[in-house]
């Protein structure tokens, strides 16, 4: 009993640290090594974390990151296994070849599958690691080339998770960290160095406040003017979002330029425009997927949408609002939601879906429906098959469901809400704004509500005190029902402005202001003086340009031209009256192919009171600056002098027979120039068809060919990365030798298999006569100071018996040496040379010497002794004997 409580606490506990272990996941390609080794030099090895490196690995070749980064920290390093549990303060590496992914805090692995000679393990991993650990998933890119990582840390992001980029000052190749900034879903650029102690630092939540309070005590005013800039160039006002989020995004940017303060990137976007935009783009998080948080689409699926239709009779309006659009794939999973129910209850109703968003970007692509292929993971088989078409590698909405969205351009902090809405929908949106204005936007939308409307919002948001307005239906899934129309406390009003407007392009700075506003009254001034006297001198008439389309008008010509009905056009021929018609477009055509003057007398037009005769004065005009040309018609009334002593007077029969040949003359040349035109457009179309679809296949081949060269380079450099550690490691282990050797005076010589010199030791040139370039020599050729005359031949017979040989042999100097001549093998018993050992031998040989001179007079010695003994013997036994 008492073992069973035991393993069930185990059980618990181990269970628990799974739970709330934090996994950091680390992308690295081609200069990653060195990122990653300087990441763990500032990594302690009692984090609690758990660290999972994924590199693109060559998989031909024995990876060595195991035993390098070993020597850079102490937490245990382990080459990744398939189903090996992932504890804390371990380090795993992503085998080669091999494609990993986490379930239930385990590794598994497959074969990595390439795609067009594409292999992407990092974004496999990361989106694993996030659905797996949701907020307690961390993504890191490190140095590389390519876009591997960028898509991951999307999924990352929009479970809640953390997500860290390596700099483009440190980073060896910008390709991997340039690609995760670009989805706009990273929260710290940094260095590898600085890295650990950022992710300790969110973890431990220390850093938010003192972080915002600091900054605002001494900077509110430069920050306040840096809202104020993006507000006037952008029309989108930020005062009212959370300060926290805004710095964050503001340090961000500020990281990317180096820059300290908020002072200097206060006179960094007075400089340079275009970071306005660029911060102003940097305020969007667009993390967003298909049916996001799929427990609560299941209760939005089976519960709230029949309950928006069981009131309504069928050809009703049923009239959503997803505000905080995004990209769109929000408002296209309620419109998919809707029309399955319609398509299950087989009825038809008229369904309105408003999106709305301030960012222009994520409208342009919500409003295409065209998304990358991982939306598999997210969007069911057969959803695919009923609302999507497949177009190469993407998938676009089909367009029964886009007609059932309008997108449109929004500003739910001032821009007045729509109403009538059966369902609200506005996810992770309310959390990046002030407390107050969160509550604005609550009574905006319980404004928009109908009586049975809903409320949907992010699962990290809630209501505040609006508890009386809205009645909680899921507390989990945040999901409430209107509850009533009470008095709501509004901070402000919203302002009636243009919905779906677009944000201005200004390149002119804010100075001058008051100067610019008292040159527009000038111009003002003027344009009203030069209309005056327009309407008093000059004739009425217009301006057409060579298209004959109407570029500007004088006086009142409503008497001879006329606006036409239906569709507008600014013709001049569509708008002349039919009795100036023929004179009018003989005169311009007459004038735009002459390029002179032209006037008409006696032109006879029909007048409430009777007819009334004018003059027509048409005249060419040339823009030198741009070439254009322009033909300007003046109509005057007979009675005006200079008109009756001048000018051609106008016969209708002969202009019209002159206007009938030049349109016949016109038609039959311009006939000809089309079939021209048509029969080398299709030569020409032939030609393109051909060349084009050589080019595709061209195109293709070559893209495969970078893909796959792109993957070998980034492995190679990897690869060598490891090399190069492995050399600088074998020049250490050759200095020490070096060291040691020459520290205990060893005289060697290295032979190859020919016999000639590879190295030697500094030692041996007390015996032997060589130099350092006696190396790659025959031995033969170098004397010594040795009486060693057969000393080749023994060296000989040790190459062909492997059997050892020691000689003792004299030298010169009355000095002995003993010889070792051995065989050198390498692996597998295989000889490679000689190696050559000479010992001074000359104490040891002078010591028994000594020795067997001792020996010899102790030998003499005793034999005398002995025979003085036998001598004594004798002369007792004779003593005895008398």
């Amino acid at each position: 009993m008492d073992n069973l409580f035991h393993n069930m606490v185990i059980k618990d506990i181990t269970k628990n640290i799974e739970e709330n272990l934090t996994i950091v996941g680390i992308g690295a390609s081609a200069g990653g090594l060195d990122a990653i080794t300087e990441f763990f030099d500032n990594t302690p090895a009692d984090t609690n974390l758990a660290y999972v490196i994924i590199q693109h690995l060559s998989p031909d070749h024995k990876s060595l990151m195991k035993e390098l980064l070993s020597r850079h920290t102490k937490m245990n390093v382990t080459v990744a296994e398939n189903e090996m549990r992932v504890i804390p303060n371990n380090i795993y590496l992503i085998p080669p070849a091999k494609s990993m992914i986490i379930k239930n805090n385990k590794l598994y692995l497959s074969e990595r599958v390439t795609t067009a000679g594409t292999s992407l393990p990092i974004n496999t991993f990361f989106t694993s690691l996030a659905e797996d650990k949701k907020e307690k998933a961390i993504g890191v890119i490190l140095s590389g080339s390519g876009y591997d990582g960028s898509g991951g840390i999307k999924v990352i992001k929009s479970n809640g998770g953390l997500v860290l980029v390596q700099d483009e000052k440190t980073a060896q190749f910008i390709s991997m960290p340039n690609a995760a900034l670009a989805t706009g879903c990273v929260d710290h650029v940094l260095s590898p160095s600085k890295m650990p102690s950022k992710i300790l630092e969110v973890l431990k939540g220390v850093i938010e406040e003192d972080f915002i309070s600091n900054t605002l005590i001494n900077n509110e005013e430069v920050f306040n003017k840096i809202l104020s800039y993006i507000k006037e160039y952008t029309h989108t006002d930020f005062f009212h979002y959370k300060k926290g989020t805004v710095l964050r995004r503001i340090e961000k940017r500020m990281s990317l330029y180096g820059i300290e303060s908020l002072e200097e990137y206060l006179k960094y976007i007075n400089i340079n425009v275009d970071e306005i935009k660029s911060l102003y783009k940097e305020f969007f998080i667009g993390v967003t997927h298909f049916f996001r948080d799929k427990e609560a689409f299941e209760i939005i699926e089976k519960e709230i949408v029949p309950s928006l239709f069981e009131k309504k009779n069928p050809g009703a309006t049923i009239r959503v609002w997803v505000a905080g659009c995004s990209t769109g794939e929000e408002a296209y999973s309620m419109a998919i939601l809707l029309k399955e129910y319609m398509n299950r209850v087989d009825k038809d109703y008229n369904i309105k879906i408003f999106a709305s968003d301030i960012d222009d970007a994520a409208l342009a692509k919500a409003s295409n429906g065209l998304y990358d292929s991982n939306i598999e993971e997210h969007v069911s088989c057969e959803r695919l098959k009923n609302f999507f078409i497949k177009k190469e590698d993407k998938y676009q909405i089909n367009k029964s469901i886009r007609d059932m969205v309008i997108f449109a351009k929004h500003n739910l902090i001032n821009d007045p809400p729509f109403s009538k809405v059966d369902l609200v929908t506005c996810r992770n949106l309310l959390i990046y704004l002030q407390p107050e204005t969160q509550q604005n936007i609550l009574g905006f939308f319980h404004f928009a509500l109908n009586e049975n409307g809903y409320l949907f919002l992010g699962s990290s948001e809630s209501i505040g005190n609006m508890g009386k307005h809205f009645i909680p239906y899921n507390n989990k899934w945040k999901i409430f029902k209107y509850g009533g129309i009470g008095k709501l406390n509004r901070i402000n009003s919203f302002s009636i402005s243009n919905i779906g407007g677009y944000v201005s392009e200004r390149n002119s700075s804010f100075l001058n202001y008051g100067s610019s506003k008292a040159s527009n009254y000038i111009e003002k001034s003027v344009d009203k003086i030069i209309k005056q006297l327009q309407e008093e001198y000059v004739p009425k008439g217009v301006i057409i340009d060579e298209n004959y389309e109407l570029v500007h008008v004088f006086g009142d010509v409503n008497r001879y031209i006329k606006i036409p009905s239906n569709k507008l056009s600014l013709n001049l021929l569509k708008m002349i009256r039919p009795d100036l018609s023929i004179a009018v477009s003989t005169s311009v055509h007459t004038v735009i192919n002459e390029g002179k003057e032209l006037r008409y007398k006696n032109i006879r037009i029909k007048d409430p009171d009777g007819y009334l005769e004018i003059c027509l004065t048409v005249k060419p005009y040339v823009d030198e600056a741009t070439s254009k040309r322009y033909v300007i018609l003046l109509f005057e009334e007979e009675g005006i002098d200079n008109c009756l002593d001048e000018g051609e007077d106008f016969q209708v029969h002969a202009k019209v027979y002159q206007r009938i040949s030049d349109l016949e003359n016109e038609l039959k040349h311009s006939n000809e120039h089309v079939q021209a035109i048509i029969e080398e457009l299709e030569s020409s179309n032939e030609e393109l068809q051909s060349t084009n679809e050589e080019l595709l296949s061209s195109n293709e081949e070559l893209q495969s060919t970078n893909e796959e060269l792109q993957s070998v380079n980034e492995e190679l450099y990897t690869l060598n990365s490891e090399y190069q550690f492995k050399i600088n490691e074998l020049t250490e282990a050759h200095d020490d030798i070096n060291n040691l050797l020459n520290i205990t005076n060893v005289s060697t010589i290295f032979l190859d298999r020919n016999l000639c010199i590879r190295r030697f030791t500094s030692c041996v040139k007390k015996e032997i006569n060589i130099i350092d370039s006696d190396i790659g020599r025959p031995i033969s050729h170098i004397s010594m100071n040795l009486k060693y005359e057969n000393i080749i031949d023994d060296i000989h017979s040790v190459v062909s018996n492997l059997i050892p040989k020691n000689k003792i042999v004299p030298g010169f100097s009355n000095d002995w040496y003993q010889v070792c001549i051995y065989p050198y093998l390498a692996s597998e018993s295989r000889i490679k040379g000689i190696v050559i050992n000479i010992e001074n031998m000359t104490a040891v040989v002078t010591r028994d010497n000594q020795i067997k001179k001792l020996s010899e007079e102790k030998e003499k010695m005793e034999a005398k002794y002995l025979e003085e003994i036998r001598s004594l013997k004798n002369q007792l036994a004779e003593i005895g004997s008398d």
